[in-house]
């Protein structure tokens, strides 16, 4: 079966990976083109009929003959004049606006009319059908596109679409909608791994309080020590569980957008986490110092930005060596407010670094399930300061410490100096002075 093509309605297998024609101007070309090749065939069409048409007509009617004149004497004379003294389109015309015409004149006007109708219903038709096929070429791939999402469901996240051919609306539609469903399987994906990861972490103290529970109602000669016992694993295991589901709430507060924004200045916000934090470096033999810190202000909430320092120096505190120190320092650089915490503790493998802050990752689980801790700090660092429009870096090499980070935007100082006043600030609640907290 022959195939038709028509070659101005896609571009050349040469140019296809050069050229890039949106898809309304190609849809515009193709159109344009398939309008003018239906007019000019109906032009043709009718030009050819009407002449075969006017033809038959004037051939019956005698028009196209020589005639004869009989003289009275009997002589015959051959008029050899052309049978129609004006053009046959002339003289039509004329005919019609003197509102008479006759019956050859009818004859060809009515020839004219049907074959005109014919050929307005024949490009009629076969404008429809190239326009059918036209518009179905342009939007095969947007069904494509259809027929996949209809198909999408949770077990079948991995279809793509792989789309070839210009690089058009249609293939970056397509593109997007590819990318889109890797966006979706890897949230559902860290979404299963999340719910994994909290029944574990759930399970971990009940199972402990389970325990101790079974441990002395299942002995009649349970002491008041070992009652005791069990109450302070209820506590512990308690206090576990508490940290857990406040850290969740945490979490998901800090994927929200901000409510509560005001200025915030860094240096008294950092001398009162650190001052908090004294009893717990003391406990380990860790130094405390914050250093060179100027008047840092942001705009963000006051709870949460404390958060993100706490968690880091508790993390330093946590992971240091006895006798070590935890260095706090701040400047301003490129707009922005860089606070750093560095400590002298045991590092991170280089191969963990990129995955410290992922959600209830560990560096080292024993060590973390020891201090408590259920991996959900630094999440909830790097999802607060991705809150706050900044971004967190680290340095680390084992067995000589880390350094994190924090970069975030200064307010401008203009607006600063104009609505310190005004707003609601961390400024006023301590002194100017960087003080040097020392272990023990």
């Amino acid at each position: 079966m022959t195939r038709f093509s028509f070659p101005f309605l896609r571009l050349p297998r040469l140019h296809q990976r050069r050229r890039f024609l949106p898809l309304r101007l190609r849809i515009a070309i193709g159109s344009a083109a398939l309008v003018f090749v239906l007019s000019f065939s109906l032009l043709f069409f009718i030009n050819i009929a009407a002449i075969n048409g006017f033809s038959r007509i004037i051939h019956s009617s005698g028009l196209d003959r020589p005639r004869t004149t009989v003289l009275p004497n009997g002589t015959r004379l051959r008029n050899t004049l052309p049978p129609l003294p004006a053009p046959l389109a002339e003289r039509l015309a004329e005919s019609f606006a003197r509102g008479h015409l006759n019956p050859i004149e009818r004859a060809l006007l009515l020839e004219l009319q049907s074959i005109s109708l014919i050929g307005l219903a024949l490009v009629a038709v076969l404008g429809g059908f190239g326009a059918y096929w036209l518009a179905g070429t342009a939007l095969r791939p947007l069904r494509q596109v259809s027929n996949a999402a209809r198909r999408i469901s949770v077990e079948t996240l991995d279809t793509r679409l792989a789309l070839t051919g210009p690089r058009d609306e249609i293939k970056e539609l397509a593109d997007a909608f590819d990318a889109m469903l890797a966006r979706l399987g890897e949230t559902f994906a860290q979404q299963g791994r999340f719910v994994a990861n909290v029944a574990h972490e759930l399970r971990t103290p009940l199972a402990a309080m389970r325990a101790s529970l079974e441990v002395v109602t299942s002995d009649p000669q349970a002491t008041l020590e070992d009652y005791q016992e069990m109450a302070a694993a209820q506590e512990r295991a308690l206090s576990r569980l508490e940290s857990l589901v406040s850290n969740m709430l945490l979490l998901v507060k800090s994927e929200q957008p901000l409510r509560n924004r005001c200025e915030v200045s860094l240096g008294p916000l950092l001398e009162e986490v650190l001052q908090e934090l004294q009893p717990l470096a003391q406990e380990h033999g860790v130094s405390l110092v914050l250093e060179n810190l100027p008047d840092l202000v942001v705009i963000g909430d006051e709870l949460l930005l404390a958060r993100v320092f706490s968690n880091l120096i508790e993390n330093a505190i946590c992971y240091n060596r006895p006798g070590g120190e935890v260095r706090v320092n701040g400047l301003e650089a490129e707009g922005q407010a860089r606070v750093t915490v560095a400590d002298t503790g045991i590092g991170i493998p280089p191969e963990e670094q990129g995955l410290i802050f992922d959600r209830f990752y560990r560096v080292d689980s024993s060590r973390s399930r020891h201090s408590g801790g259920a991996g959900l700090g630094l999440s909830i660092v790097a999802a607060i300061v991705q809150q706050h429009h900044g971004h967190i870096s680290l340095w680390s090499e084992p067995g000589r410490g880390s350094i994190f980070t924090v970069s975030l935007p200064l307010v401008q100082s203009e607006l600063a100096a104009s609505a310190h006043a005004a707003l609601p600030s961390a400024a006023g609640r301590a002194g100017s002075e960087m003080p040097v907290f020392a272990g023990r």
